[in-house]
């Protein structure tokens, strides 16, 4: 993530990418020229900078060395049906936010991409967790849920329209922050308890929008509004019983819960991807679906492509490639020795340590 300002923008200047606001949203697309008129229009509606470079997986390139071509072409697969994802929901909620309307069939298209997507490279999405860019912006974090609503559902053996309808509840399950004001929304620190009382209105908010203004099915308007309950009932808005609470529901709130946890904030650093599982088991059959959560750990990267690794021989590598149902278990590139460990193949060999990245800049 980058900040430019306007003022370092000359007039006849084209802008080479796009420039977005603090929600991920496209505010200037790539290929305008800065005009005077367009520089007056943003003063007026009090926009002075920008975020850039926001989208898609950070410096992916930079471990293209580490792959085969066949990897290389799967990855640009899933960046581009990400990043289409993430361009078509940020569109859809700033058109909300104008218009009070969402186009049904271009976010009933996304969910069908994602998907279709993840049906042929479950593993490449997964495993590119671990680079993929943790800032927490609501609609890379929507895309994000949606992504682990599926997953989930593959592993729960949903057909395709129900896989479909629980990738739209994880793309629609937080639209009602597009009422929440930014300052509450984006502050960098602890809510106080009033601004706390207007975030939760969210889940309410939410489900208003798409069950009495845009006329959703049931379940998914529902996870907009059960997302925060609690499996011990002490949950918002409603403080509801668990075996009350929607399957979809009980999805996203782990669902959620992880891709927060793993996010960066401004006054908290992120987790990686094993110590989000341990926090999820500390919290399970109080605030998450044991079962659920179970289910979840089971299909997660717990150690994504990436990941700099110290192995029980000794060795340091990197991760590269991960086995579908077996998370512990990927493919490990030695670089040192030129040669790969393949940890499904060889059971004697295991990870027993990350490395961090002042320790993996000199092992590897």
């Amino acid at each position: 993530m980058k900040k430019l300002y306007l003022s370092q923008i000359e007039n006849g200047s084209p802008i080479s990418q796009d420039l977005y606001n603090p929600h991920g949203a496209i505010l200037v697309p790539k290929g305008k020229t800065m005009t005077p008129k367009l520089r007056q229009q943003l003063l007026r509606n009090n926009i002075d900078s920008f975020l850039i470079d926001i989208t898609g997986y950070e410096s992916i390139e930079n471990y293209y060395e580490h792959f085969e071509e066949p990897e290389i072409q799967q990855i640009e697969a899933v960046k581009k049906v990400y990043n289409n994802s993430f361009a078509s929901l940020s569109s859809e909620f700033e058109n909300f936010k104008r218009n009070r309307n969402l186009d049904k069939k271009t976010l009933r298209d996304t969910a069908k991409e994602l998907v279709a997507s993840i049906g042929k490279y479950q593993h490449v999405y997964l495993g590119l967790e671990g680079i993929r860019r943790k800032d927490f912006y609501t609609y890379i974090h929507s895309v994000d849920v949606a992504i682990f609503m599926i997953v989930m559902g593959k592993s729960l053996r949903m057909d395709e329209k129900n896989l479909e309808q629980a990738a739209l509840a994880g793309l629609l399950h937080d639209i009602g922050k597009i009422s929440i004001d930014d300052s509450i929304l984006l502050k960098p620190g602890k809510l106080t308890n009033l601004e706390m009382e207007k975030m939760r209105k969210h889940t309410e908010i939410g489900y208003e929008i798409l069950k009495e203004k845009m006329n959703y099915p049931d379940e998914i308007a529902r996870a907009a509004l059960e997302h925060h309950e609690r499996m011990d009932a002490l949950g918002y808005p409603g403080k509801i019983s668990w075996d009350k609470i929607h399957l979809y529901s009980r999805m996203a709130a782990i669902c959620d819960v992880y891709d927060a946890i793993t996010g960066e904030r401004v006054y908290k650093k992120a987790m990686l991807p094993h110590e989000a599982v341990e926090y999820l088991m500390t919290i399970v059959g109080k605030h998450l679906d044991r079962s659920l959560t179970t289910q979840f750990i089971r299909n997660i990267a717990v150690y994504p492509m990436g990941t700099k690794v110290e192995l029980n021989n000794g060795e340091n590598g990197i991760v590269i490639k991960l086995h579908d149902g077996y998370p512990t278990r990927p493919v490990i590139k030695i670089p040192e020795k030129g040669i790969y460990r393949d940890l499904l193949q060889d059971n004697t060999i295991l990870i027993q340590n990350i490395l961090c990245p002042e320790e993996s800049s000199e092992a590897i």
